[in-house]
């Protein structure tokens, strides 16, 4: 019977631990918001002219709380509107492009992504571009700009930021740098 009784302790103790980690695990998750559809332009210089390649296949995640974000692009998805270069681009393999960081939204430090109403913010940020093999650090401009009036929809993010041509291995550009401007709708926080 004493084992019975010790059992039962160690199977209680083992259900409240586990509860407490999902919980702890769940408040975590809940700061975590996904988004899709986001918006991606590259400028690339190309002799006297400029390509602009867009893709609307972007996927973010924002977590509101600490303002990091994780946006996945697969690089096939861009498209020029030039028939020669878009058939290239949809031939490519399906590599994801990586842009992970964070935001540095407010001086103090104390950065969070508010879906609350607030007047336009800019800012900058740090965040890692991966593509296939390789991780390059980026450091940009961004926007967030509150949607009045909007029910879910709650603010737009703009990220803006250079990249050397070389690192995206496009041979295209005689120019050292491409242009690459995302925009993001982000959620409210209360969903």
């Amino acid at each position: 019977m004493g084992n019975d009784s010790f059992t039962r302790n160690i199977l209680y103790t083992l259900a409240i631990t586990s509860m407490i980690f999902f919980s702890v695990n769940m408040a975590k998750a809940q700061d975590l918001y996904h988004t899709t559809n986001g918006r991606v332009l590259l400028i690339v210089p190309v002799g006297d002219s400029v390509i602009n390649l867009h893709s609307q296949k972007l996927f973010a995640e924002l977590d509101y709380k600490e303002a990091y974000f994780k946006m996945t692009l697969p690089a096939n998805s861009l498209y020029s509107g030039v028939d020669s270069l878009d058939a290239v681009i949809s031939s490519m393999e399906d590599a994801k492009i990586i842009l992970a960081g964070q935001l540095n939204i407010t001086k103090s430090g104390e950065d969070k992504i508010d879906t609350g109403k607030h007047p336009p913010k800019t800012f900058e940020f740090r965040a890692t571009l991966n593509y296939k093999t390789s991780d390059l650090p980026i450091s940009g401009t961004g926007s967030l700009e509150h949607i009045e009036g909007g029910s879910h929809l709650k603010c737009v993010l703009g990220l803006t930021f250079e990249v050397s041509a070389e690192f995206l291995q496009n041979r295209l550009s005689e120019s050292k740098n491409i242009k690459v401007h995302i925009h993001q709708l982000v959620l409210d926080q209360t969903l």
